[in-house]
């Protein structure tokens, strides 16, 4: 018995064994054998013997189809394998050959869906990154302005966002590979190119936050100052895309200060300064030029030289503001010889007048705080209404004493008494 029951262990065990190694096999493309699986003990009798054997020639001939470059045959045996054996060690490589058929085709959205197949049913697919790296591949194709075809012969027009969809699949397949920062850069490259801003800007951001390290960070930090800078109109229009400029190329002068791009980052910063400050000269000179308004304009130059001291546009401000001091006025426009210059404002003229004729109309009685809350009845003060008359009013209620309860309301605030009841 004892004899007996170490044979059955014994044959459990090699049968374990041979499970594992027939897991482990790898399908291997030799030109003298065709596809042979080898790193297994059972490798051959993978599913029923007869699949393995059909697929193991449907594979065969594929691949010497391929080859031949019979690519319509080719896909007929493929998918033969992948919808009849799509349980055997076949059908992931049956679809990997399928993409590069697809691609080569042109069809290259048929080629990421191949591919895709292996990631969502094949995980264990010992070729993974090199499924990763061919989903990039045919993004790449796409985004490098290569003809698309349907159904292999009909030439098409080339869509980027097909492009982006299979990077972000990239990305989110296998986020930490090296194939997720470049794919990233290439988001956003086709968005700068398909006016896109949005899009590129997301994934630049996704880049310097989710990959600081990598080798792409530097050049995502000068791609979005180069975007913002794109995105500049000129010191007359909105100045918000300056300032994301000038941030963006101060970020990538202090992170990288041995790049090679650190020149073009310094001319950018320099160039962004200069339209942010002279943003506020154009302001000066309208008020100086064309409103007579000396005041404003001295303003708007001395904002111009504190937004960029050693820029063109502040050297600019300066000269105007020595003008501004020895009292020249500036050259009469057409209208001023029409209709005269501006009248010069006076300090005056900045006060709130509405404001201040309401306070005027009303009059004020100082008093001190003892006599605001003397006993009522005491008449403390008096005010002018609005039809002449004239009104005594009186302190509130002590807050202490007697008779405090005949002042107050059910709430217990203080009520107002009036003399004359």
């Amino acid at each position: 018995m004892r004899i007996s029951g170490f044979i059955k262990s014994l044959t459990f065990a090699l049968l374990a064994a041979a499970f594992c190694c027939a897991a482990r096999a790898d399908l291997v493309w030799t030109p003298d054998r065709g596809w042979v699986v080898e790193g297994g003990v059972l490798a051959n009798v993978l599913g029923e013997a007869v699949n393995v054997k059909n697929a193991l020639e449907a594979m065969n001939e594929g691949k010497k189809a391929q080859d031949e470059g019979d690519n319509w045959l080719a896909l007929g045996y493929y998918q033969t394998v992948v919808r009849d054996y799509p349980d055997s060690i076949f059908a992931p490589e049956a679809y990997f050959q399928l993409s590069k058929v697809y691609l080569s085709r042109g069809q290259f959205w048929n080629a990421y869906e191949s591919l895709q197949e292996i990631v969502k049913r094949y995980p264990d697919y010992p070729r993974f990154d090199s499924v990763i790296g061919a989903e990039y591949n045919v993004a790449s194709t796409i985004q490098s302005g290569a003809t698309p075809y349907l159904w292999g012969w009909f030439p098409w027009f080339s869509d980027y966002n097909d492009a982006i969809k299979i990077y972000e699949s990239v990305i989110q397949n296998a986020p930490y590979s090296d194939y997720a920062p470049i794919a990233l850069m290439n988001i956003a490259l086709i968005g700068e190119q398909e006016d896109k801003f949005e899009v590129a800007f997301d994934a630049l951001d996704r880049l310097i936050n989710s990959y600081p390290n990598s080798m792409f960070a530097p050049d995502a930090y000068m791609q979005m100052a180069k975007i913002y800078r794109n995105l500049v109109e000129g010191p007359e229009y909105d100045q918000s895309p300056t300032r994301n400029a000038i941030s963006f190329y101060q970020d990538y002068l202090t992170l990288f200060p041995q790049e090679a791009e650190v020149a073009n980052a310094e001319e950018g910063l320099e160039s962004m300064r200069d339209t942010l400050a002279r943003s506020r000269l154009v302001m000066g000179d309208f008020y100086y030029y064309y409103r007579n308004n000396d005041l404003a304009a001295s303003i708007f130059y001395n904002e111009t030289i504190t937004l960029g001291p050693d820029t063109p546009a502040a050297a600019e401000a300066e000269v105007q503001l020595k003008k501004i001091a020895r009292g020249e006025l500036a050259p009469m426009t057409p209208y001023d010889w029409f209709w005269g210059r501006y009248e010069k404002p006076t300090l005056d003229q900045f006060e709130d007048e509405t404001r201040i004729e309401d306070l005027n109309s009303e009059e004020f009685e100082v008093m001190s705080v003892d006599t605001f809350l003397e006993t009522p009845g005491a008449v403390v003060g008096e005010k002018i209404m609005p039809d002449g008359s004239v009104e005594s009013y009186e302190g509130f209620a002590p807050i202490y004493g007697e008779g405090l309860d005949d002042y107050l309301f059910e709430d217990g605030f203080y009520q107002w008494v009036n003399s004359e009841e």
